[in-house]
């Protein structure tokens, strides 16, 4: 009888053990976003499939949850502080959705992507080392790279209206910079604001009808505004056979000419790296914010065709993708 109770009590110890060790096994993370595009839900879904491979080779049981509020912040960050007791990690692309994270005063490890400037949005301290609960991928391309690659693209061009959010310091500072590379090229940049209340493509389409007849192209930038909006810009830019350059790769798919933009399935690759390290006990403030250096060039030549741009042959052949 003793022998009977000491083997059932050594079962029950076991089973303990293994149930404590499946438990520690077991990672909740968290997809969020304010409102989705395309190009988030590319860099999610790669995230997903490439975290949850990795976590199976290392044994872990990653249980991934979705969150999407279609548009209200509020009820984002509200629905963010109730889950971030269940949660190990949050993966959240883009500026707007990253600072509603750090304005609902979140604590659990966060990995961003596709943020252009992540110091200046005070997510980290620093690249090298964030020093906060953030890190996760740099997404900016250098101004003066893009100008380049719109001037392989329009090479005439002289007047270049950049169209930004002037009360986002994200678009603002990279306005700055891309006046700063046209000035360098002796070329003239005019400045167009996007009010801070627009919620609409027909709103942001109303903010693009004072370029006409202004500009040889209109330029926008990586913008809150213009990433879930932007089709009321193209529309408008469009009708009038103004040529468009976009920072987002997304809107060149929509009928903007051109595009020089951030990958985002090969930098939600680096963030599974980053996910597994976090995941296995390391904190986000020691992990380098990581950056994907090689962009992808976007050619719309249907829409080429219909504004009567004819687009060189360079262009076209250094191309990642020509939108037919």
């Amino acid at each position: 009888m003793r022998f009977l109770r000491l083997t059932l009590g050594i079962f029950f110890i076991l089973g303990l053990l293994a149930t404590t060790t499946q438990a520690q096994n077991v990672k909740r993370v968290l997809l969020a976003v304010i409102a989705d595009n395309p190009d988030y839900a590319n860099a999610r879904n790669t995230f997903r499939e490439g975290l949850d491979a990795e976590g199976r080779k290392m044994g872990l049981d990653i249980q991934f949850t979705a969150l999407d509020t279609k548009g209200d912040k509020d009820a984002f960050m509200a629905k963010l502080k109730e889950m971030e007791p269940t949660i190990d990690l949050i993966f959240v692309p883009g500026t707007p959705n990253a600072m509603a994270v750090k304005q609902a005063g979140i604590t659990k490890p966060v990995i961003f992507t596709a943020i252009a400037n992540p110091i200046g949005a005070k997510l980290v301290n620093n690249l090298d080392a964030p020093g906060t609960n953030f890190t996760g991928g740099h997404c900016a391309v250098p101004e003066d790279k893009q100008l380049r690659a719109l001037l392989m693209v329009l090479p005439k061009v002289k007047k270049i209206g950049i169209l930004y959010n002037p009360e986002d310091p994200a678009p603002a500072t990279q306005a700055k910079k891309w006046k700063d590379a046209i000035a360098a090229q002796g070329l003239e940049a005019v400045d167009f604001s996007i009010p801070a209340t627009t919620k609409s493509a027909d709103e942001l389409a109303e903010a693009t009808k004072p370029m006409v007849g202004k500009v040889d192209v209109i330029v926008t930038t990586a913008d809150a505004k213009v990433s879930p909006y932007g089709e009321g810009m193209i529309r408008i830019a469009n009708e009038n056979k103004i040529p468009t350059y976009v920072s987002l790769g997304q809107l060149a798919n929509k009928g903007a000419l051109v595009s020089l933009g951030y990958n985002f399935v090969e930098g939600a690759k680096l963030n599974v790296t980053q996910a597994i390290q976090i995941l296995s006990g390391r904190s986000p403030a020691d992990i380098a914010v990581t950056t994907f250096p090689e962009y992808r060039l976007v050619v719309n030549s249907k829409t080429a065709k219909a504004i009567g741009v004819e687009i060189p042959l360079k262009a076209l052949k250094m191309a990642s993708e020509v939108v037919q």
